[in-house]
């Protein structure tokens, strides 16, 4: 017969070594019971979407975010699940997907949320802090001193530089075409990556407004400056595509510590090209600081309004916080614009709609007697035809897709049509928890046809007409785009966001678009890159914050737009 000792026993399991190791036990289990029901909290349960399919990567095939795939993923599954669904996000996040335009101005006017820490601290990795992270006060004291630069006169000024480097642009687009001896060259034209010519451009405009430094991108015919090669390896390591990348996103900080203990070539590359990049900032921010200093760049103007008596000094900004908003600016001041004239030459090479668009916006400039040329640059706005190609791009291709939110506290977003839930029920509001992700898919809602009509999925730029042009696009069944609450910045699209958050830049962006788009269009006309009896050239998108194009299914070949260019004859 065994003795059996109850005290022996207690004291036993209340001794501190088996607690602690009880204690650890528990957490690990609470950990994968946490990780576990992550992607399935209790207010989104019955909302339709994807299961998990990957441990890590969430809904959507191994490495998709990562590739710079998300906003194609994102998209299909609004296709296969509805304009309000969820989805399980790398790292096993759940994510809340709302399409509809009173949500949007629930999160984004009414109960402004904050960004997403995780797309925050991803930003800060590769371009810089500043506007596009800063939260709050912060964000209302970078704005107060940022504003001034970005006026409709300040703006206006930058109009002379952007001529300049538009016929530089022109220039270099000549001599490509003049230096070609391929075969057939002078009939079909000359094949060339018109994105890199166009990033070019927009990146000399943004040196020389921005901070009065030039890049000589378009002049240049070897190896890029050191700020922009720099700058280009800090994106470059946003889409790598590779595992270390996905746990850096994820998990961040004690990620990049062991990168760098290990010497994981793209963390080192990454933070060489980051400190090449603050190196510089430092000596800009420094030259703009200069008593002498009359310039009237982006950097200088913020100086200036920094150190002004109307600014208090609590309200100033660091030489820290000056030196973060290069980068951000030289990110957000070239990639918007040129990423979306890239887009709009895919447009604009189509056979048939394509050289209809090319014929109208050169009669109308042409007609101006270069009007458009003027230091007025009030111009360009009273051209119709300009104007609306330039906000049908903006709608069609927006640069930023999609647009995340983080809920700062239990909360109710009203929807604008009920929708269906798993267990068939219809609902016109959904609840969020505190900290849960919304995703705002701005490519999505800027063709929705519950707004835009049948053809919210076409390309058209005489929507925008007034209904008294000739070539005014006017269809029965058009829903008004401004309806209801949807109250984006410009041209009411969500392209550049909405609420105390929305683009500051705005201005600066559509004005170089307008420009670039008409030096090009006044000298050359665009055709597709492809012969008859060739394959055709596909298209895809790379997110990289904005989303940029590639040739589909080689991400690895960099961005690109192929098409063919000829010079126009007097």
């Amino acid at each position: 017969m065994v003795n059996f000792d109850l005290s022996t026993l207690l004291n036993s399991i209340l001794s501190p070594v088996y607690l602690a190791i009880l204690g650890l036990v528990a957490l690990l289990l609470y950990v994968v019971y946490d990780f576990v029901r992550m992607p399935y909290p209790e207010n989104l349960r019955n909302i339709k979407g994807p299961g998990v399919k990957h441990w890590f990567y969430g809904s959507w095939p191994a490495g998709a975010e990562i590739s710079g795939l998300y906003e194609f993923h994102l998209l299909d599954t609004i296709k296969t699940y509805g304009p309000v669904c969820t989805f399980s996000e790398m790292g096993r996040i759940p994510i809340l997907v709302l399409a509809d335009h009173r949500a949007v101005s629930k999160v984004l006017l009414q109960t402004p949320y904050n960004r997403v820490p995780v797309i925050n601290q991803m930003i800060r990795r590769h371009v810089g802090a500043g506007l596009l992270t800063k939260e709050g006060a912060q964000h209302r004291k970078q704005r107060k001193v940022a504003h001034p630069a970005f006026t409709l006169p300040s703006v206006y000024n930058m109009a002379p530089t952007m001529h300049e480097k538009s016929a530089e642009l022109v220039t270099r687009l000549q001599k490509t075409i003049a230096d070609d001896r391929s075969p057939g060259a002078e009939i079909h034209g000359t094949r060339l990556d018109i994105t890199r010519d166009i990033f070019s451009a927009a990146l000399d405009i943004i040196g020389v407004v921005g901070f009065n430094y030039q890049f000589n991108s378009l002049l240049s015919q070897g190896e890029p400056s050191a700020l922009e090669k720099a700058f280009h390896d800090c994106l470059h390591t946003l889409t790598t595509g590779t595992p270390y990348n996905g746990l850096r996103i994820v998990f961040g900080t004690p990620v990049e510590v062991i990168g760098r203990l290990f010497r994981i070539k793209e963390q080192v590359l990454l933070d060489d090209s980051k400190r090449l990049v603050r190196k510089i900032s430092r000596e800009l921010v420094e030259s703009a600081q200069k008593e002498d200093n009359s310039g009237t760049d982006l950097l200088t103007l913020m100086v200036r309004a920094n150190t002004s008596d109307e600014v208090k000094e609590s309200q100033r900004l660091s030489d820290e916080d000056l030196r973060e908003m290069v980068p951000v600016f030289l990110f957000a001041g070239h990639e918007t614009s040129a990423t979306a004239l890239s887009w709009a030459m895919l447009e604009l090479m189509q056979p048939k709609s394509g050289k209809i668009m090319q014929e109208r916006l050169r009669e109308e400039l042409m007609n101006d007697g270069e009007e458009w040329k003027s230091t007025n640059p009030g111009v360009l706005d009273s051209l119709p035809f300009l104007d609306a190609f330039t906000r049908e791009t903006l709608r069609f291709y927006c640069p930023v897709r999609n647009l995340p939110r983080q809920a700062p506290h239990d909360d109710i977003i009203p929807l604008s049509r009920p929708v269906q839930l798993r267990d068939g029920t219809m609902t016109s509001e959904i609840r969020v928890k505190k900290g849960q992700v919304i995703q705002f898919p701005i490519s999505w809602m800027n063709r929705d046809e519950s707004l835009w009509g049948p053809t919210g999925n076409q390309f058209i730029p005489e929507r925008w007409l007034p209904e008294d042009h000739e070539h005014a696009f006017i269809q029965d069944e058009l829903v008004n785009p401004v309806a209801n609450d949807l109250k984006g910045v410009f041209a009411n699209l969500m392209t550049f966001g909405a609420g105390p958050q929305q683009c500051i830049g705005v201005r600066m962006a559509v004005l170089e678009f307008k420009i670039i788009l008409a030096a090009m269009i006044t000298n050359f006309e665009f055709l597709l890159p492809n012969l008859e009896g060739e394959p055709p050239v596909e298209i895809a998108s790379l997110d990289m914050v904005v989303s940029k194009p590639i040739l589909k299914g080689k991400p690895e070949g960099g961005l690109t737009m192929p098409v063919r260019i000829k010079a126009l004859t007097v």
